[in-house]
């Protein structure tokens, strides 16, 4: 690798360049020379693309490009497509993109590389597309991990979605945040830290919390849940031909609710549901496969219902109406990297979500 000097210090950005550009030299075995002045873009709105105000110029085999760096990539696939089909000469220098998502992106022209030597090159005498390198080890420890990235594990997940969702929660003592979050105490403790370091969450007097920017918690959350909880709460994928019942809040005497596109159907009446998600306790699982008849989907047919496992506590609203709160729905909408979902996602934003997560 070359040196290079940074207008910024952004070690995240200073991380992700570094790998990937290393990794691209040693999977195509062409030099690589950058010269930068750059900035990393991260969303702070997850449902509207973000410009970068800088460059980052890239020389690759004698090929120029001007580089832009986008962390949570395999997340923002849509947006990286519009904002990048009108621009040939662009590189998406990126954290990871699994297989998938390397295709979907080649697919559309979008040239890239990311820090484990995936890649789409698609010059005049230059054509590579590596895809299928496993995600690197450093991305799972700390080595591109911004201050308070610790807290979005799993149990960190939850906590911050009740924080989001019952603002009365921020101020609350730790055991009563363990309590109605349903994690354990030293857990609750080592999340608030997280997030104080992360400058998620300021302490005032008498140590009463205050949440700084509500919003870009919600983004980083929204992320969080996408790759690392809702892999965590899958109960199974099912089939049944009626769809009359998709949002029958008759479900909430199994404690269940609806989320995804039923529950944003419901909330803005601007969608037309295709698959269904539904979140239950794991204890009810069987008594609601036997009331529904759910079965595996017949051949051919995909599956047009999603159980997931509950994952929050009491909560009044959704346990009278049987949807979820409209941030999960919201956050299932843009997992999907549907076009027609995220198009709702922002209708679902804009009514229930722009209003409520400002900064304090």
């Amino acid at each position: 690798m070359h040196a290079w000097q940074w207008e910024t210090e952004d070690e995240i950005a200073r991380e992700i360049v570094a790998a990937a550009l290393a990794a691209c030299e040693r999977e195509t075995a062409l030099p690589v020379t950058p010269s930068a002045i750059m900035h990393i873009d991260t969303p702070t709105h997850t449902h509207v693309a973000q410009a970068d105000t800088a460059d980052l110029i890239v020389e690759i085999g004698g090929h120029r490009f001007r580089g832009e760096v986008k962390r949570w990539a395999a997340h923002r696939l849509r947006e990286l497509v519009h904002a990048s089909a009108s621009d040939p000469e662009r590189l998406l220098i990126v954290d990871y993109l699994n297989a998938n998502a390397a295709q979907r992106l080649a697919a559309q022209g979008i040239q890239f590389i990311d820090t484990a030597g995936n890649a789409h090159l698609d010059r005049p005498g230059l054509k590579i597309l590596i895809r299928g390198q496993p995600r690197p080890a450093a991305l799972t420890r700390d080595g591109l991990n911004a201050p308070g990235d610790k807290a979005f594990q799993r149990k960190g997940l939850i906590l911050i979605y009740h924080l989001l969702t019952r603002p009365e929660l921020v101020t609350a003592s730790l055991r009563t945040l363990a309590a109605e979050s349903g994690v354990s105490h030293g857990t609750a403790d080592n999340v608030i830290k997280a997030l104080d370091s992360g400058g998620f969450i300021a302490q005032g007097r008498g140590g009463r919390r205050r949440l700084t920017d509500p919003r870009r918690l919600r983004d980083r959350w929204v992320t969080g849940y996408a790759e690392t909880l809702a892999p965590k709460l899958e109960l199974g994928a099912f089939y049944r031909e009626a769809t009359d019942w998709w949002g029958s809040a008759e479900v909430t005497d199994l404690s269940a609710a609806w989320g995804g596109e039923v529950a944003a159907a419901r909330y803005t009446g601007y969608l037309q549901p295709e698959l269904a998600t539904l979140f239950v306790p794991r204890a009810n699982l069987p008594a609601l496969m036997q009331r529904y008849r759910l079965t595996q989907p017949p051949a051919g047919r995909p599956a047009n219902l999603r159980l997931r496992e509950r994952f929050w506590g009491d909560d009044a609203e959704t346990d009278t109406t049987g949807l979820v709160h409209p941030l999960l729905a919201y956050a299932d909408l843009l997992a999907s990297q549907d076009a027609r979902n995220a198009d709702t996602a922002r209708v679902l934003h804009d009514r229930y979500l722009a209003d409520t997560h400002q900064p304090a």
